[in-house]
């Protein structure tokens, strides 16, 4: 048995694929119907896929990452998002369904496709598209596929029985028909001719009719079509989710079809489980509205800092998004990350990192915790210019030299954070004049000390702001809580907010030392 290269699972499965298939190029596949918007869900299997075959070629192996976008499935049901009168287009294949959103693109799929497709660019996912319906059916070659398996419906009643215990009905076939109505729903499969390529099929008042089969108006129902796919681009890996990794449930159905009926082996499965939005046991979902979109996602984090919160979990294990706080952990999380693995050191992780960043060409996350530059961006009143003045005058000085483009950069990611999903504990906003709030004796004792403090010492960097502050504390007979939620109350209007002695420390001080005389002066 082969050594595992390491515990992190990419390296496991990469070595479980090569000793597997020792030769050749490996295809390893994804597939997402563009039925809605895509989210960062559906991005999870377009993610894992990118990472096995980027794992495959650092091992100096071929290999392909084949992304199939299935527009040939029906529109299953009317979205809360469609309108009324797409209530017509239900059965129809997507591919033939007209935008819901005007003339942006030609249809339906494309519309939601071209969503997809953006999005994977911008998080570095390379990938080889197949659409089902033009490069699969409408090309023909899906025809012998089709073919083998109307040729071979007993074969496939017995598996279905054995392996999923599902008795099919009688007039059951393995395809599906578009009618003159484009319907995936209304005619059914009575026989064909394989020299001729002409199918006869039953309409829903029982007439029947003729048709040709070779030229994308029939596909395979979606259990043949998967296994039928394996067999037509070779896939030698598929992530997929758990759902169809049950017992008796589609892959297991899969990979017999593909070795009776289409005389192919299956791919090495790679199962995994659902990435959901906080506060929601259930997956991202279009049509619940639960979802964070790519796009989304990318306005607060950049592509890396996404494929990391992906790439680093177990694929079997739930993942759990939170735009809040969450993200404001990551980022720091991930910026310390960085940092060690630039330093020579190897922490956990390690490999999710170089994954996560082999897309990217420069750094777009600074040596700066990213919950200080939301404290400064915030103390600077988002003026980038004065976010510099501020760094520099707070000890970065060094790190600004070195980074400041990226610096400069992040700071989108931190206005976009703070204006939609910032919790408001984090949120806070210098107040252009005094606040009316209450304040003790003790108090205005203490901010009258303070000031005297910082005109006297001058320039005052955050520890020494820290001890001024306790120092204070102690003149006035205050517990130094007392003189942090005095502090918070005359610059921010709020009981609360960022650490004090850094704070104090980033602020012009010629004007602290006014407002906190006017403070101290004023009984309220």
């Amino acid at each position: 048995m082969t050594e595992p290269t390491s515990n992190y699972w990419l390296d496991q499965i990469v070595d479980q694929v090569i000793a597997a298939y020792p030769e050749g190029e490996i295809v390893v596949s994804s597939g997402i119907s563009p039925s809605a918007s895509y989210h960062i869900g559906h991005f999870r299997e377009a993610l894992t896929t990118d990472a096995i075959a980027w794992g495959i070629r650092q091992r100096g192996r071929q290999a392909r990452h084949l992304h199939v976008v299935d527009n040939f499935d029906p529109l299953r049901k009317r979205y809360s998002f469609l309108p009324e009168s797409f209530e017509q287009y239900v059965g129809w294949p997507i591919c033939l369904v007209p935008d819901p959103f005007g003339d942006c693109h030609p249809g339906y799929a494309q519309h939601f496709t071209a969503e997809f497709e953006t999005a994977a660019a911008q998080m570095g996912i390379e990938m080889d598209v197949i659409y089902s319906y033009e490069d699969q059916y409408r090309s023909g070659q899906m025809v012998p596929y089709l073919e083998q398996a109307l040729a071979k419906i007993p074969q496939i009643r017995q598996i279905m029985k054995a392996v999923a215990h599902r008795d099919l009905p009688e007039d059951w076939a393995p395809i599906q028909i578009v009618s003159d109505s484009k319907s995936l729903n209304e005619w059914r499969y009575l026989s064909h001719d394989p020299a001729s390529k002409l199918l006869r099929y039953r309409r829903l008042d029982g007439s029947e009719g003729e048709m040709r089969y070779d030229d994308g108006r029939v596909k395979l129902s979606w259990r043949l079509d998967w296994p039928a796919r394996w067999a037509l681009y070779g896939v030698r890996v598929e992530p997929f989710g758990k759902e169809h990794a049950t017992k008796g449930g589609s892959y297991d159905t899969g990979a017999e079809f593909v070795r009776q009926v289409f005389g192919a082996e299956p791919p090495l499965p790679v199962p995994y489980d659902t990435l959901n939005l906080i506060g929601h046991t259930k997956k991202m979902s279009s049509s619940l509205g639960n979802l964070i979109t790519p796009a989304e996602a990318l306005q607060i984090m950049p592509p890396e800092i996404l494929r990391y919160f992906v790439l680093k979990s177990l694929p079997k294990r739930v993942i759990v998004f939170d735009p809040g706080v969450g993200v404001y952990n990551l980022i720091d999380e991930f910026s310390k990350l960085e940092d060690a693995v630039l330093t020579g050191q190897h922490p956990e992780f390690e490999q999710a990192y170089r994954v996560a960043t082999a897309i990217k060409g420069e750094r777009t996350i600074a040596r700066i915790a990213f919950s200080h530059l939301v404290a400064v961006y915030q103390a600077a009143q988002g003026q980038a210019e004065v976010v510099r003045e501020i760094l520099e005058r707070t000890g970065y000085e060094a790190i600004v030299t070195e980074q400041w483009p990226v610096i400069e950069r992040e700071l989108k990611f931190v206005h976009n954070w703070l204006t939609k999903y910032a919790p408001d504990s984090v949120k806070f906003a210098v107040q252009a004049e005094l606040p009316d709030v209450e304040l003790s004796a003790e108090q205005r004792t203490a901010l009258a000390k303070l000031s005297d403090t910082i005109e006297t010492e001058h320039d005052l960097n955050a520890q020494g702001m820290h001890d001024a502050i306790y120092a204070a504390a102690e003149v006035a007979g205050l517990k130094a809580s007392g003189v942090f939620q005095a502090i918070y109350r005359v610059i921010l209007g709020k009981d609360s907010g960022p650490k004090a002695g850094w704070f104090l420390a980033s602020l012009d001080q010629a004007w602290l030392i006014e407002r906190l005389r006017a403070s101290s002066a004023t009984r309220r």
